[in-house]
């Protein structure tokens, strides 16, 4: 009888511990998100800004048109569509840009003024952010890619593959390919550069090439950038040296549609 009642107290006992622990209240929110490669190595961690998508962005200094459309996942032509912006793609520092996309130019629409925020004695160019310096050499470049295929791929180095493209993911944007500290990166098609800087969040050290068919390439994390916008770049042309993604040595590689992710390994060769 004893016996008896010691069991069903250790089981009753089991029974509300397991409630506790499954209960969202006591669940952490943080779960592990660390993902093993096929060695049993842990991945590297792909970091990427997410935002909440606002209505609305205020350009700061040193963004250009392309990374805007690039952190927000959208095609940068039709981005200057909807904000009334010429084809020199030319941004000014406290600018309010929508986030949103159109085919054609809103006629209708009222482009935004510019804030007054300095003596009308300061010289204009210092609110101007740095891609009207180089705007019209990138479209003069770009308009010469045309809109054909861009042709042969390559991989942009060589290393493991060590996290795969997820379709619709926000983490999973691209490829991550490990590597050394220093490694040469090489541009993956022939193309232009649009982007060469820091400034997006969750890529640091960043190229992004435009290539003909709407195409684009993005490689994060590097150590050294070894290229500059308006830059023409050929197929297997080293544009960066290799740094660390996290605290592991790697390459971040993304190919965008249209300003929409894709999978890399579709376009690249089959090893």
């Amino acid at each position: 009888m004893v016996l008896a009642s010691k069991k069903l107290l250790v089981g009753i006992l089991v029974v509300i511990i397991a409630g506790c622990v499954n209960h969202s209240r006591f669940t952490s929110i943080d779960h592990d998100k660390s993902v093993l490669s096929a060695t049993g190595e842990p991945e590297i961690e792909s970091t990427v800004y997410s935002n909440a998508n606002p209505q609305f962005y205020l350009v700061k200094p040193g963004d250009t048109l392309y990374s805007i459309a690039f952190r927000f996942g959208l095609d940068y032509k039709k981005l200057a569509n909807a904000n009334n912006i010429d084809r020199n793609y030319a941004i000014y520092e406290g600018q309010a840009l929508a986030l949103k996309e159109a085919s054609a130019p809103q006629i209708t629409a009222k482009p935004a003024a510019k804030p007054v925020t300095k003596p009308a004695s300061s010289s204009p160019s210092k609110s101007v952010t740095k891609v009207n310096s180089s705007s019209a050499k990138i479209t003069k470049a770009v308009n010469e890619l045309g809109s054909e295929s861009p042709g042969q791929w390559k991989w942009p180095h060589n290393g493991n593959i060590v996290r795969t493209y997820k379709s619709g993911s926000s983490t999973q944007k691209g490829i991550d390919i490990r590597g050394s500290i220093g490694d040469s990166i090489t541009a993956a098609a022939s193309g232009v550069v649009v982007y060469a800087g820091n400034g997006l969040p969750g890529y640091g050290n960043l190229i992004i090439v435009e290539h003909s068919g709407s195409l684009l390439s993005a490689y994060a994390f590097a150590q050294q950038i070894l290229v500059k916008e308006s830059d023409k770049v050929s197929v297997g042309q080293q544009i960066a040296k290799m740094g660390k993604q996290g605290d592991q040595p790697g390459l971040h590689f993304e190919i965008r549609r249209n300003g929409k992710p894709v999978n890399p390994q579709s376009f690249l060769p089959k090893r």
